[in-house]
Protein backbone atom coordinates (compact mmCIF):
# COMPACT_ATOMS: atom_id res chain seq x y z
CA UNK A 1 0.00 0.00 0.00
CA UNK A 2 1.09 3.46 -0.97
CA UNK A 3 1.20 6.60 0.76
CA UNK A 4 -1.62 7.56 -1.36
CA UNK A 5 -3.79 4.49 -0.65
CA UNK A 6 -3.35 5.42 2.60
CA UNK A 7 -4.71 9.08 2.07
CA UNK A 8 -7.63 7.11 -0.17
CA UNK A 9 -8.36 4.87 2.81
CA UNK A 10 -8.45 7.12 5.88
CA UNK A 11 -11.19 9.67 3.61
CA UNK A 12 -13.17 6.82 3.02
CA UNK A 13 -13.40 5.41 6.34
CA UNK A 14 -13.74 8.92 7.50
CA UNK A 15 -16.42 9.33 5.25
CA UNK A 16 -17.99 6.15 6.35
CA UNK A 17 -18.28 6.56 10.00
CA UNK A 18 -19.87 10.32 9.35
CA UNK A 19 -22.58 8.60 7.45
CA UNK A 20 -22.75 5.56 10.13
CA UNK A 21 -22.76 8.62 12.81
CA UNK A 22 -25.54 10.50 11.14
CA UNK A 23 -27.93 7.54 10.98
CA UNK A 24 -27.03 6.10 14.67
CA UNK A 25 -26.13 9.49 16.41
CA UNK A 26 -28.17 12.03 14.65
CA UNK A 27 -26.97 14.56 12.70
CA UNK A 28 -26.54 16.68 16.07
CA UNK A 29 -24.64 14.32 18.03
CA UNK A 30 -22.91 12.85 14.73
CA UNK A 31 -21.70 16.84 14.02
CA UNK A 32 -20.86 17.12 17.18
CA UNK A 33 -18.64 14.02 17.18
CA UNK A 34 -16.50 14.83 14.11
CA UNK A 35 -16.22 18.85 15.45
CA UNK A 36 -14.77 17.55 18.95
CA UNK A 37 -12.71 14.77 17.20
CA UNK A 38 -11.55 17.33 14.70
CA UNK A 39 -10.30 19.94 17.21
CA UNK A 40 -9.24 18.33 20.01
CA UNK A 41 -7.17 16.43 17.98
CA UNK A 42 -5.87 18.93 15.83
CA UNK A 43 -4.93 20.92 18.49
CA UNK A 44 -3.31 18.67 20.85
CA UNK A 45 -1.05 17.27 17.37
CA UNK A 46 -0.28 20.70 17.01
CA UNK A 47 1.19 21.07 20.66
CA UNK A 48 2.84 18.12 20.35
CA UNK A 49 5.12 18.66 16.61
CA UNK A 50 5.40 22.14 18.31
CA UNK A 51 6.83 21.42 21.93
CA UNK A 52 7.02 17.64 21.75
CA UNK A 53 5.78 17.46 24.94
CA UNK A 54 2.36 15.05 24.33
CA UNK A 55 3.92 12.48 22.07
CA UNK A 56 7.87 12.88 22.27
CA UNK A 57 9.73 14.58 19.85
CA UNK A 58 8.56 14.03 16.12
CA UNK A 59 7.34 15.99 13.26
CA UNK A 60 5.04 14.96 10.03
CA UNK A 61 6.69 14.78 6.17
CA UNK A 62 5.13 15.96 3.09
CA UNK A 63 3.90 11.98 2.66
CA UNK A 64 0.52 12.98 3.87
CA UNK A 65 -0.24 16.03 1.73
CA UNK A 66 -1.06 19.60 2.59
CA UNK A 67 -1.35 20.22 6.01
CA UNK A 68 -2.69 23.46 8.76
CA UNK A 69 0.11 24.36 10.77
CA UNK A 70 2.77 21.19 11.26
CA UNK A 71 -0.65 18.98 10.97
CA UNK A 72 -1.46 17.22 7.70
CA UNK A 73 -5.27 17.88 7.28
CA UNK A 74 -5.53 13.76 7.07
CA UNK A 75 -4.00 13.24 10.74
CA UNK A 76 -7.84 14.78 12.38
CA UNK A 77 -9.70 12.91 9.48
CA UNK A 78 -7.58 9.99 10.65
CA UNK A 79 -8.28 10.34 14.32
CA UNK A 80 -12.25 10.38 13.44
CA UNK A 81 -11.85 6.94 11.28
CA UNK A 82 -10.32 5.53 14.58
CA UNK A 83 -12.35 7.07 17.57
CA UNK A 84 -16.00 6.56 15.85
CA UNK A 85 -15.87 2.91 15.68
CA UNK A 86 -14.23 2.70 18.67
CA UNK A 87 -16.60 4.02 20.48
CA UNK A 88 -19.36 2.07 18.62
CA UNK A 89 -17.29 -0.58 20.25
CA UNK A 90 -17.19 0.39 23.08
CA UNK A 91 -20.83 1.08 23.35
CA UNK A 92 -21.73 -2.51 22.03
CA UNK A 93 -19.31 -4.00 24.16
CA UNK A 94 -21.00 -2.34 27.57
CA UNK A 95 -23.85 -4.10 26.51
CA UNK A 96 -25.20 -0.70 24.73
CA UNK A 97 -27.26 0.45 21.97
CA UNK A 98 -24.79 2.73 19.60
CA UNK A 99 -24.69 6.01 21.14
CA UNK A 100 -26.95 5.28 23.86
CA UNK A 101 -26.73 7.94 26.48
CA UNK A 102 -23.59 8.11 28.35
CA UNK A 103 -25.48 7.35 32.21
CA UNK A 104 -24.21 8.59 35.18
CA UNK A 105 -20.78 10.15 35.75
CA UNK A 106 -18.97 7.22 36.66
CA UNK A 107 -19.94 4.61 33.62
CA UNK A 108 -19.26 8.10 31.44
CA UNK A 109 -16.06 7.61 32.98
CA UNK A 110 -15.18 4.28 32.57
CA UNK A 111 -16.55 4.48 28.74
CA UNK A 112 -14.13 7.36 27.97
CA UNK A 113 -11.46 5.53 29.39
CA UNK A 114 -12.13 2.09 27.93
CA UNK A 115 -12.57 4.65 24.64
CA UNK A 116 -8.79 5.79 25.46
CA UNK A 117 -7.53 2.56 25.59
CA UNK A 118 -8.74 1.02 22.75
CA UNK A 119 -7.54 3.28 20.16
CA UNK A 120 -4.42 3.24 22.05
CA UNK A 121 -4.43 -0.41 21.45
CA UNK A 122 -4.92 0.36 17.70
CA UNK A 123 -1.88 2.80 17.72
CA UNK A 124 0.30 0.53 18.69
CA UNK A 125 0.05 -1.41 15.70
CA UNK A 126 -0.25 1.65 13.87
CA UNK A 127 2.49 3.82 14.64
CA UNK A 128 5.61 1.37 14.03
CA UNK A 129 4.04 0.72 10.41
CA UNK A 130 3.58 4.63 9.58
CA UNK A 131 6.22 5.86 11.21
CA UNK A 132 8.28 3.17 9.93
CA UNK A 133 11.21 3.10 6.61
CA UNK A 134 8.16 2.14 4.19
CA UNK A 135 5.97 4.99 4.61
CA UNK A 136 8.06 7.78 6.97
CA UNK A 137 4.84 9.61 6.94
CA UNK A 138 6.20 11.07 10.15
CA UNK A 139 9.53 11.36 12.17
CA UNK A 140 10.57 10.47 15.34
CA UNK A 141 13.67 12.60 16.68
CA UNK A 142 14.48 10.17 19.42
CA UNK A 143 14.35 6.04 19.20
CA UNK A 144 12.25 4.83 21.58
CA UNK A 145 10.38 1.44 22.66
CA UNK A 146 8.01 -0.63 20.05
CA UNK A 147 10.80 -0.27 17.37
CA UNK A 148 11.41 4.06 16.63
CA UNK A 149 8.16 4.86 18.68
CA UNK A 150 8.69 6.62 21.99
CA UNK A 151 6.79 4.95 24.77
CA UNK A 152 5.48 8.52 25.42
CA UNK A 153 3.53 8.62 22.72
CA UNK A 154 1.01 5.93 24.30
CA UNK A 155 0.51 8.02 27.15
CA UNK A 156 0.19 11.25 24.37
CA UNK A 157 -2.90 9.04 22.65
CA UNK A 158 -4.17 7.62 26.11
CA UNK A 159 -4.81 11.27 27.02
CA UNK A 160 -6.05 12.72 23.36
CA UNK A 161 -8.39 9.77 22.93
CA UNK A 162 -9.42 10.17 26.40
CA UNK A 163 -10.27 13.96 26.04
CA UNK A 164 -11.90 13.28 22.51
CA UNK A 165 -14.34 10.31 24.10
CA UNK A 166 -15.12 12.55 27.65
CA UNK A 167 -15.98 15.76 25.33
CA UNK A 168 -18.09 13.45 23.39
CA UNK A 169 -19.89 11.47 25.84
CA UNK A 170 -20.34 15.07 28.42
CA UNK A 171 -22.42 15.92 24.81
CA UNK A 172 -24.22 12.68 24.62
CA UNK A 173 -25.32 12.75 27.71
CA UNK A 174 -26.44 16.34 27.26
CA UNK A 175 -28.29 15.91 24.51
CA UNK A 176 -30.01 12.92 25.78
CA UNK A 177 -31.83 14.82 28.38
CA UNK A 178 -33.18 16.86 25.44
CA UNK A 179 -33.92 14.14 23.14
CA UNK A 180 -31.91 13.03 20.74
CA UNK A 181 -32.15 12.47 16.41
CA UNK A 182 -30.71 9.46 15.84
CA UNK A 183 -31.63 5.98 15.30
CA UNK A 184 -32.39 4.94 18.49
CA UNK A 185 -34.63 7.86 19.39
CA UNK A 186 -36.35 6.69 16.02
CA UNK A 187 -36.35 3.37 17.63
CA UNK A 188 -37.95 4.74 21.26
CA UNK A 189 -40.50 6.55 19.00
CA UNK A 190 -41.63 3.81 16.79
CA UNK A 191 -41.68 1.58 19.80
CA UNK A 192 -44.07 4.41 21.71
CA UNK A 193 -46.12 4.17 18.80
CA UNK A 194 -46.81 0.88 18.81
CA UNK A 195 -47.65 0.61 22.58
CA UNK A 196 -50.02 3.69 21.77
Amino acid sequence: MTIGGVQALVVILALFCAWHAWIALGRHLAAAFVGITLVVSWTIEEIGVATGLVYSGYHYTAALGPSIGAVPILIPLAWFALAYPTSALVDLVAGRWVGGPPGGPRRLLALAAAGALLMTAWDIALDPILSGPAYRAWVWEASGTAGAVPAQNYLGWLATAFAIFLAFRLVQRRASGAGADGLLSRGRAGAARSIA
